[in-house]
C-alpha cells in the first residue's frame, strides 16, 4: 500500500484518522519505507523548490505517526497542523541543514542526468546541533546536524557504483563542482550503516551512509538511532556535511581549520563556506503557501 496519498493530505493539515495516526506505518519496528520507486502519486515538479516541498510533507507525515513523542529537535506532532508549522518550529540551524543538504543533492546528478534529490523518497529526521534554539546553533559536531532519509533503489545503486568505481570517469554521480566516490573517512561508516560515500576534496565535503546490500540482515534491522529507533528501512540514507578537519557538520557554526592541510584559515560560518563553493542555497526559502 502506497503512502503518498497520506502525504498529500497532511501537507494541507489533514489527517487520516481521529488520532492522527496512519494504518500503514508505525514506530513499533514495522515502519518500512515505500522505497521501491521515486514518488509518483504525490506529484511535484522536479525542481529544487518542488522537491523541498514534497520532502517536508513526508517529514510532517512521519512526525504525525507518533504525535505524542517529541523529536530530538523538539518538534511534537500534536502541536503541528501543517508543513508551515513544521518549518516555523524548526530551529534556524535545522533549516540550514535542510536547505544546504537538499541543494547539494539537487546539484548531484546521476549518469543519466537525474538529480539525486528527486530520488529521495522521504525524510525521517532533520537534526540541528544538539541544544539548538531559535538563537543558538547548538553543538557543531556530534549526533546532530544531519538528515536521515529514504531513497529509491536507483539512487542506492548509483552510490554503490560510485563507491566501487572510486569516482572514476564517467562519474556514476557528479557533484556540483566535482564528483562522488568511496569514502576515505578513517572512522568508517556510521552505525548501523556499512557503507559510506563522499564528495571529492571540496569544503564542505558531503558524506552519505547507507546499506551496501538492502537484502542483508543488518539492512532489515531497526536503525536504532535517535528519532528512528524502531524504523526498519533497507534504503535508509544518512547525509551530512563536513565543514572542517574534525568533521563538524553544523552549517551555522564558524570554522577556522577547514583548509586542505588543516592549517588555520579566516574564520567563516559554514553557510558562507558552502555558498562560496556551491552557490546560493536560497537561505530565505520557505515552503510554498507559507508566510
Amino acid at each position: 500500500m502506497r503512502v503518498w496519498w497520506v502525504l498529500a493530505l497532511v501537507a494541507c493539515g489533514g489527517s487520516t484518522s481521529g488520532n492522527g495516526t496512519h494504518a500503514d506505518a508505525s514506530h513499533d519496528g514495522t515502519a518500512i519505507a515505500d522505497s521501491d520507486s521515486a514518488p509518483d502519486a504525490m506529484t511535484s515538479a522536479d525542481t529544487l523548490d518542488g522537491n523541498r516541498n514534497r520532502l517536508l510533507a513526508t517529514y510532517y507525515a512521519y512526525i504525525e505517526l507518533d504525535p505524542d513523542t517529541a523529536q530530538t529537535n523538539g518538534l511534537l506532532g500534536r502541536d503541528l497542523h501543517s508543513v508551515c508549522d513544521v518549518w516555523t518550529a524548526l530551529q534556524p540551524s535545522a533549516r540550514d541543514v535542510f536547505l544546504t543538504l537538499t541543494h547539494r543533492l539537487y546539484g548531484s546528478k546521476l549518469a543519466d542526468g537525474t538529480d539525486a534529490l528527486s530520488l529521495v523518497t522521504k525524510i525521517y529526521r532533520i537534526a540541528p546541533g544538539t541544544g539548538a534554539t531559535a538563537t543558538s546553533a547548538g553543538s557543531c559536531g556530534g549526533e546532530g546536524n544531519r538528515m536521515i532519509m529514504s531513497m529509491a533503489p536507483k539512487l542506492h545503486d548509483a552510490q554503490l557504483a560510485a563507491s566501487m568505481h572510486q569516482g572514476a570517469q564517467p562519474y556514476d554521480i557528479s557533484d556540483i563542482t566535482t564528483f562522488w566516490r568511496d569514502s576515505h573517512d578513517a572512522g568508517g561508516p556510521h552505525a548501523p550503516f556499512d557503507l559510506s560515500d563522499e564528495t571529492d576534496d571540496d569544503v564542505p565535503r558531503g558524506q552519505t551512509q547507507y546499506f551496501k546490500d538492502p537484502t542483508s540482515t543488518i539492512a532489515n534491522t531497526a536503525l536504532g538511532r535517535p528519532d528512528i529507533m524502531n524504523v526498519v528501512d533497507p534504503y535508509a540514507l544518512e547525509f551530512d556535511h563536513d565543514y572542517d578537519c574534525v568533521h563538524n557538520s553544523n552549517p551555522d557554526c564558524s570554522y577556522v581549520f577547514y583548509g586542505p592541510v588543516c592549517a588555520p584559515e579566516s574564520n567563516q560560518p559554514g553557510t558562507a563556506l558552502y555558498s562560496a563553493k556551491y552557490g546560493d542555497f536560497i537561505s530565505s526559502w520557505i515552503p510554498t503557501g507559507c508566510h
